[in-house]
């Protein structure tokens, strides 16, 4: 009895068009963060759109990286620079899938990294 494989030899595999598919749902999430969340978060931490300030100071290294201006914009282009070269690049199948899940997790992981650092001070003072 044959089996039938999973994931095609030659071609583009659906995995990696679903992958790429979260990965612009993750890089949607991203812009959103930069362009909306961050401001606000600037201005409730009175940093006056200075990172390097004095106020910055009393923030987390973690805070004050999240709400930096390369952050956001460097994980989003490491991303999708990581599910391109899956795209485009002729590798072999599961070599494509792994590269393609390496940009999504990236993405992913650390959006959710500077989202939790991000609004980590604001919430440090609920806890009874």
């Amino acid at each position: 009895m044959r089996k039938h494989a999973v994931l095609p030899r030659r071609g583009l595999p659906r995995v990696v068009f679903t992958l790429a598919a979260l990965e612009v749902a993750g890089l949607m999430l991203s812009a959103f963060f930069w362009f909306v969340m961050r401001p606000d978060l600037v201005a409730t931490y009175g940093l006056g759109g200075k990172i390097g300030s004095g106020s910055a100071e009393a923030l987390p290294l973690a805070t004050r990286v999240a709400l930096s201006g390369w952050f956001a914009p460097l994980i989003a282009v490491v991303g999708a620079a990581l599910m391109l070269a899956a795209l485009l690049i002729p590798w072999p199948t599961k070599i494509r899938t792994y590269v393609g899940g390496t940009g999504l997790v990236w993405t992913v992981f650390n959006l959710v990294l500077a989202i939790w650092a991000a609004y980590g001070p604001a919430f440090e003072h609920l806890a009874p």
